[in-house]
């Protein structure tokens, strides 16, 4: 008998899980810069930069365009523009895997507005990226980008997340970096003007650690509080530098949200939990997409072949130590398959009373596919606790 293999959609899910683990040592930064308008435009066309006696055709870049090195930097950019973008580049212990720079044009007169960003992050929402920085942004527009992040996750399920400076989110797809000043041998910063680096530095975090107490050597000082102020600014879903009285190092790796409810509980809360909770949705849509819908008659035994292929991967994010090992769950969601029989009047609650939970699984629910799963995050070691006996 001829050996026909794994059914592709099951290669398909362990190869995300592959991927997942290997994407996870490398994020990608959004930036979003101004410059004026003839820099934007002579980047966007081929033109001759004369140096002495030598003149070299630069060829135009795209808008946006990518960054995986400084030697991919325009150096037609303003000092602070570069700066921006080798501050992301440095990451933690991993640089990101791309920076990806979008160009709009600078505008003094607007830099009051509450929307002057609006129709760029419209061309953004459509991209690919994991965490955004606007260097340029003012506190009139933090509110105003947090509403967009939030929209994005929650109505387009576009999982990426923002850093802003000073910005009370209560959301876990918005960091709230709080430093107002941060000192380097070369320069001053505020805290928007230092969103870069922060981006890059949690985008330079493996899945497998947290940003916690992740050092920044360039910095020599900052805004500084006492113990119990920092602990406070943890409690209040803030992200900031800090200084151990040796060097400056990242605080407790938290995002905004402080608001915890029913279904969004601690874990919702760290900046890796919510990476990695990020990371599995995107892959199981995107491979479900790509792999099974519309290519599956929706049977029961399809629907195991489903489950089989989600399980792989788990298995592959357990290998990979993102998942606790022989935790993770996945099945047909038998009270989900009873109510809808029960909606569309297909068995009344004795029919299916009558009926064994298998019977249930196998029970016609027309285009859509009812599983739950069950999975355990692992975080990274950040409190100990070791009394000692004497």
């Amino acid at each position: 008998m001829a050996k026909l293999g794994m059914p592709s959609v099951t290669i398909s899910f362990i190869e995300a899980g592959i991927e997942a683990i290997k994407r996870s040592q490398r994020g990608i930064v959004a930036l979003l810069l101004e410059e004026p308008q003839d820099t934007i435009t002579k980047l966007l066309k081929d033109h001759e930069v004369t140096s002495g006696d030598t003149t070299t055709t630069i060829k135009a870049i795209t808008n946006p365009f990518t960054v995986y090195t400084t030697d991919d930097i325009p150096s037609e950019l303003t000092a602070d523009n570069k700066d921006y973008i080798e501050k992301a580049l440095i990451g933690y212990t991993k640089s990101p895997y791309r920076v990806k720079v979008y160009l709009m044009v600078q505008d003094t007169e607007s830099d009051a507005k509450a929307d002057k960003f609006a129709t760029a992050l419209t061309s953004l929402a459509t991209d690919r990226w994991d965490y955004l920085a606007i260097p340029t942004i003012t506190s009139a527009q933090c509110e105003n980008v947090a509403t967009w992040l939030k929209t994005n996750r929650e109505n387009k399920h576009k999982r990426s997340k923002v850093v802003l400076p000073n910005c009370k989110g209560d959301y876990e797809g918005v960091i709230n970096f709080s430093n107002t000043k941060i000192v380097t041998a070369a320069k001053t910063y505020t805290g928007a003007q230092y969103t870069p680096r922060i981006a890059g530095l949690i985008a330079g975090t493996p899945l497998t650690i947290s940003a916690t107490y992740a050092p920044l050597s360039e910095v020599i000082d900052c805004d500084r509080y006492t113990a119990d102020e920092n602990d406070e600014k943890v409690n209040n879903g803030e992200f900031f530098i800090w200084y151990d009285g040796e060097k400056f190092k990242m605080s407790r790796a938290m995002n905004s949200l402080v608001t915890t409810t029913q279904g969004k509980l601690e874990a919702y809360q760290t900046i890796k939990s919510v990476d990695i909770m990020d990371a599995i949705y995107d892959d199981i849509k995107k491979t479900a997409q790509d792999s099974y819908i519309g290519k599956y008659a929706n049977d029961y035994d399809n629907k195991q072949l489903l489950i089989t292929a989600i399980m792989g991967y788990f298995k592959e994010l357990e290998e990979g130590r993102l998942l606790q090992k022989d935790y993770s769950q996945v099945d047909i969601d038998v009270t989900a398959v009873k109510n809808y029989q029960l909606q569309h009047g297909l068995y009344d609650a004795d029919q299916l009373a009558d009926m064994s939970e298998l019977e249930i699984k196998k029970l016609d629910t027309k285009k859509i596919v009812y599983l739950t799963a069950k999975i355990k995050i692992l975080d990274a070691m950040e409190d100990i606790v070791l009394p000692i006996a004497i």
